[in-house]
């Protein structure tokens, strides 16, 4: 299957974000990358992890998120579809560092275009958190994705300000992201690879994977890591690395972590269309079924329907 990435924009966001819940049916490994505006206070080179978390907590607390890319892939390395979330970002209201928002341009970003036909981050919450309640037993799969973690789990818990510490941060984090695997740092302690300092640019060259897009957008990054996941995968499965990102090292987010914090999922709802409930396409209802997560269990029932292209079976 031919790949492609599909950016997301308010006006098509139900009719992705309903494909995306469809799709992870069979697929249950997301490889997500972000795009955000930069960094606010720089983190010295091997700088403790304590100054690296308050470095890391100050940008973020300080900053929201411009896109999201998600590439989905199932456990044999099987690559799907590819998400790329623009959301709505206001340049002349946001706090952002200039340069980076200059490389991010050269990189093919266009914010007048993110400021009128982005998405709301609140409607994304609200429909993401829900899908997030359905399908509870995935993998995330970053590279160097201190970041990206950080600025998903801003998004998805609508909170400004992260967690003080790092054990607090890994807590908060594993009431969302079960299962997680950073590629620089499976990179870091591969055979071959050890002490080398590998970007992900780099690595995808030496395991022969060709990029599709531009690099710096959240959705061809996204698809990238999980090209360099699929070739890298049997190698990295003993589980002694999975949930521990690059630089945070000293802690562990996911199911093996006993949490202290839960972030409550939320109950289905009835959801308002946005503007893709003007297109002419058939009405499929999706279903709710609670998992096995710890929360009393839900009768399956109808949730919110979303507009669908017809499909050629």
């Amino acid at each position: 299957m031919m790949k492609t990435i599909t950016p997301v924009w308010h006006c098509n966001f139900f009719q992705e974000i309903h494909l995306l819940c469809l799709h992870l049916n069979r697929y249950k490994v997301l490889s997500v990358d972000t795009e955000f505006p930069g960094f606010l206070r720089d983190t010295p080179r091997d700088a403790p992890e304590a100054i690296l978390y308050n470095d890391l907590k100050f940008n973020v607390d300080n900053t929201n998120i411009i896109q999201l890319g998600i590439t989905l892939m199932d456990d044999h390395g099987d690559i799907g579809p590819t998400w790329e979330f623009n959301f709505k970002y206001d340049l002349e209201k946001e706090t952002h560092a200039q340069s980076s928002i200059e490389f991010l341009k050269k990189s093919g970003l266009d914010f007048q275009k993110i400021k009128q036909d982005g998405i709301p981050r609140s409607v994304f919450v609200t429909n993401f958190l829900k899908i997030l309640a359905m399908h509870r037993n995935l993998k995330w799969v970053t590279f160097h994705g201190t970041y990206d973690l950080a600025h998903m789990l801003k998004l998805f818990t609508c909170e400004t300000l992260l967690p003080n510490t790092a054990r607090d941060f890994a807590a908060k984090a594993s009431s969302i992201f079960n299962k997680l695997v950073d590629l620089k740092l499976a990179a870091k302690y591969s055979e071959g690879w050890k002490d080398v300092e590998v970007g992900l640019a780099k690595l995808s060259k030496i395991l022969h994977v060709k990029r599709l897009g531009e690099a710096h957008n959240a959705g061809s990054d996204s698809l990238l890591t999980a090209q360099v996941y699929a070739k890298m995968m049997d190698h990295i499965e003993d589980g002694s690395l999975e949930g521990i990102l690059y630089g945070l090292e000293d802690v562990r987010i996911g199911r093996m972590y006993k949490p202290r914090f839960m972030i409550r999922l939320p109950r289905p709802l009835p959801v308002q269309l946005g503007p893709c409930a003007a297109y002419n396409m058939p009405r499929i209802p999706v279903h709710w079924h609670g998992g096995n997560h710890r929360v009393a269990p839900m009768q399956p029932q109808p949730c919110y329907f979303m507009p669908l292209p017809h499909v050629m079976m």
